[in-house]
């Protein structure tokens, strides 16, 4: 006989409930302790108080142990929380959900993040274990790291089909590109997530300019005012990452003048965000922008509020005196073809 995906994951409640100081009323009404127990345990989940969550929604789950909202904070507590083990657990949350039926875009995006998340750490495993970085009991460590990296590729390829499952949907559009645009980098389909960056990007202009539309068109309440701006501004953010992530990729493809041009729009987006011209500033030098590169490094060094002895700070100072030898080394050799 078959074992509802629910009742899978019981052992895992089980012990979830250890874990917590958890305590019985001797007598209670289970439907009202139920709607207490979820009703805190999302207040507690909104204010960050993950543990306390975990508690009041494994409480729940003794009750209900299918009640899909409660299955579904677990998972995304875990992927909160973020070790090796809490994204099993949350890998296991999920895919049982899904098995349920529940294949809600929540589900499926929570289902994704924790495979690209244990796809990286395997990755990051296998890339450790064939420099010698980490050390492993495997007799044979080169066949041990390839394993591990066949196993990272098996996460990415599930996230991706997750992800594009979740694009497949009417909402979330937009955590689903970021996504597989990561995804699709970790897979090294560079071209493809450049692809991906640039649908997000799409996303990104039109939901902006629909926001910045309702500002001026229209007489909102000082809440929606409010909720306007801020939306404004996740989009804002939003944009700027996948632009500086999309450099990343272009400059691994060696295409650095498409690379300059998505730093420039972005330091238009957010132009005191110090790390944008540090970014830039590097660009610049490698294809001989001496001159740029130090009024970005100059930038850089104002807006930055990081301390002096700080690495990024310092290799500005360095990449500051680089350019500036090769400025003086072109003057020198400008005099020497005029003298001569």
């Amino acid at each position: 006989m078959q074992i509802p995906p629910a009742r899978r994951s019981a052992a895992l409640l089980l012990g979830l409930a250890l874990a917590s100081c958890s305590s019985h009323d001797t007598e209670f009404d289970p439907e009202k302790q139920l709607e207490l127990y979820m009703t805190t345990a999302t207040y507690l989940y909104q204010d960050g108080s993950l543990l306390r969550a975990q508690d009041q929604a494994v409480k729940a789950l003794e009750i209900e142990p299918e009640n899909r909202p409660m299955r579904r904070m677990i998972g995304w507590i875990r992927l909160r929380m973020g070790g090796t083990e809490d994204l099993l657990i949350a890998e296991r949350f999920f895919e049982d959900l899904a098995a349920d039926g529940d294949t809600d875009a929540p589900v499926l995006l929570g289902l994704a993040t924790a495979e690209e998340r244990l796809g990286t750490a395997h990755d990051e495993a296998a890339r450790a274990i064939l420099s010698g970085e980490r050390y492993t009991e495997s007799p044979d460590p080169e066949k041990r790291s390839a394993e591990l990296a066949s196993e990272a590729q098996r996460y990415f390829t599930e996230a991706h089909g997750h992800y594009e499952q979740v694009l497949s949907g009417s909402t979330q559009a937009n955590k689903a590109l970021n996504g597989l645009q990561r995804v699709a980098a970790l897979q090294g389909n560079y071209e493809e997530s450049l692809d991906w960056g640039r649908q997000l990007l799409e996303i990104c202009k039109a939901e902006s300019e629909g926001w910045k539309r309702a500002l001026e068109t229209r007489e909102l309440s000082g809440t929606e005012e409010g909720v306007a701006t801020e939306s404004i501004r996740t989009v804002t953010d939003l944009e700027v990452e996948t632009r500086l992530f999309s450099t990343s990729i272009l400059h691994r493809l060696a295409r650095a003048a498409q690379a300059v041009e998505h730093l420039r729009i972005a330091i238009e987006l957010d132009p005191d965000r110090a790390d944008l011209y540090s970014r830039r500033a590097q660009l610049q030098s490698e294809v001989g922008l001496y001159a740029e590169a130090l009024s970005d490094l100059d930038r850089f060094l104002r807006y930055s509020t990081l301390d002096f002895e700080h690495p990024d700070v310092r290799k500005a100072y360095e990449l500051r005196t680089f350019c500036e030898g090769r400025l003086a080394e072109s003057a020198l050799n400008a005099e020497a073809k005029t003298g001569s």
